[in-house]
């Protein structure tokens, strides 16, 4: 019989399962947050696998986030919260059936109303397993959480840990509601950030679906179903409130558990991690080697590794230009099985391998894997020159957060690989086929192209040096900025009035730089350095001002 899935895992020196055994286990909302890692991942992930079990691909885990297409009823899903204190049920702002914590000795008569309370809301073909599980038992302490997970994941709705009055975690709760007030979470975003102005209409259709899309991202989830939704907001609301908690969901179709915590949050947001059984297959040879021999792997036949990914958050700015870039990835761990070890330092999910070789792969018909296209449509091949223009056009957009950060020799190897495609005398017939699916593609790419070259710019305008660490004067920083204005403007008022307004506000925010304005125009300027500064500010200004009036008309 083979081990038991995390049997030599370690909490501080106490072995996990010894830890769920004892009546009062303790320890801080860490701690237990640690002991949840474990027994979600032994429960929704471990448990469940089987050689034909649907794995996450590793892009799924790569922001931004796809929303799933399919679900998979038959594995397990839950939602749940861990506040660190004891609640007060009538005060709690969100509904959930009630546990009364039994004591110890436990009290009976609580115990069985606890378990009337849960046989009430669980499916009646459960209860059976219920009772087989908690006998005369009630089902708030730990050890007794970990029988009743099973029954916990098969329950529409979510179950609530807290402290009891002497400080001890239980199961305070199941069938709970988490509230996610959507609406007011959009609009009051929206208004925050300045894309809705009240009273107006048409900046809110205009920017209902990128403020949904980021309110969502920043909290590790696409636009999707109830169970993340709620999730999501609720633990926003939760940090609103400065609470100390711990927020998990599991879905049918995303296969992956997401934790939401306060520990270790910042910006005011909850800190997002993500785990999910993936296939290890991108991983280089010394990689596969150090996994094998250190026993990381769940399947070897499938290469499955359980990984986790922590993630990084970025508050939304007018002024970036990569505006719609609300989460990456900050680390990446694969988890060993049996010990719970974190190992790191392995790139599962394909972020450093080399972008030119997938491209190759996607041009020429070879590239295996999915993506998903226009939020609805999987696609797992691109032997066909429709399949393979919506896969490269799906992948662009997956992929142009990343892309624009490439320094400008790794984004031209790029651009040279796409362009040996969509330039193709060869292809030229077999793209005018699909006149659509090709000019979108080309649009795809004209995007990434902008967002390349405005991120250059504003690392520029930043840093005062280029990729290569040269720095530059000012006055040099000026005429680059007026150069570019001045030879591209027009055409971006045009056809590209959003990178337009990007380039507008890197040069804005050049203007405003105080070591400039303090330097050079304190005063009238006394040499030709200065003269120079000045004129080219001026020019700058000018440029702005009139670009600014195209952009309004």
């Amino acid at each position: 019989m083979p081990p038991r899935w995390f049997a030599k895992a370690l909490i501080g020196e106490v072995g996990l399962w010894k830890i769920l055994e004892q009546k009062k286990p303790g320890g801080s909302l860490s701690q237990v947050s640690r002991v949840l890692d474990f027994l979600h991942m032994h429960q929704g992930l471990l448990e469940p696998y089987h050689p034909s079990y649907p794995l996450v691909e590793p892009a799924e885990l790569i922001p931004p986030f796809d929303a799933p297409l399919i679900e998979y009823r038959d594995l397990p899903a839950f939602s749940m919260v861990a506040l660190d204190r004891p609640l007060s049920y009538q005060d709690e702002g969100f509904q959930y059936d009630q546990f009364y914590a039994e004591g110890d000795p436990p009290d009976r008569g609580l115990a069985a109303a606890n378990r009337a309370t849960l046989r009430r809301r669980l499916p009646r073909n459960l209860a059976p397993d219920m009772n087989q599980a908690l006998g005369l038992g009630g089902p708030t302490p730990v050890r007794r959480y970990v029988q009743l997970m099973p029954l916990l994941m098969a329950m529409d709705r979510g179950h609530v840990l807290a402290r009891d009055q002497e400080g001890q975690f239980h199961l305070a709760g199941a069938f709970a509601s988490f509230p996610s007030d959507l609406d007011g979470e959009i609009k009051r975003f929206g208004r925050r950030v300045g894309k809705f102005v009240p009273g107006d209409n048409e900046s809110y259709a205009a920017n209902r679906q990128f403020v949904y899309n980021f309110l969502m991202e920043q909290t590790g989830f696409p636009i999707c179903g109830e169970r993340h939704t709620s999730a999501a907001l609720f633990a926003r609301r939760l940090m609103r409130r400065r609470e100390h908690f711990v927020v998990k969901v599991l879905g049918h179709s995303d296969r992956a558990i997401t934790s939401l915590s306060s520990i270790g949050a910042r910006q005011g947001l909850p800190r997002v991690e993500k785990a999910a059984l993936v296939t290890a297959g991108g991983c280089s040879k010394a990689g596969h080697k150090e996994l094998q021999e250190g026993g990381y792997y769940v399947d070897p036949k499938r290469r499955v590794v359980l990984l986790r990914v922590h993630y990084n958050q970025h508050a939304y700015h007018p002024g970036n230009v990569l505006e719609d870039r609300a989460m990456s990835v900050a680390a990446q761990e694969v988890i060993h099985p049996l010990t719970g070890e974190a190992l790191s330092g392995l790139d599962v999910l394909g972020l450093s391998r080399d972008r030119v070789l997938l491209l190759q792969d996607i041009v020429r018909g070879e590239h295996e894997g999915s993506i998903i296209y226009g939020g609805r449509e999987k696609l797992s091949s691109t032997a066909e020159t429709a399949t393979r223009l919506k896969f490269l056009t799906a992948w662009l957009h997956k992929h142009r957060n990343i892309l624009a950060d490439y320094s400008s020799e790794q984004f031209e190897r790029c651009l040279k690989v796409i362009y040996s495609y969509l330039e193709d005398p060869e292809q030229k017939a077999e793209l005018k086929r699909h006149p659509e699916l090709t000019q979108e593609a080309r649009q795809a790419l004209r995007d990434v192209k902008w967002a390349h070259r405005l991120r250059l710019l504003e690392k520029l305008v930043k840093n005062r040096a280029d990729a290569f660490g040269r720095q530059f004067k000012h006055v040099q920083i000026l005429i680059i900025l007026t150069h570019v204005l001045g030879q591209e403007a027009e055409g971006l008022a045009a056809k590209h009035p959003r990178q337009l307004d990007k380039l507008l506000s890197i040069c804005e925010g050049y203007l405003k730089n105080p070591y400039l304005r303090r330097r050079y125009l304190s005063g009238e300027p006394t040499n030709t350095v200065e003269r120079e500064v000045v004129g080219h500010y001026k020019l700058l200004a000018n440029m702005i001002e009139r670009y600014r009036g195209m952009l309004a008309r």
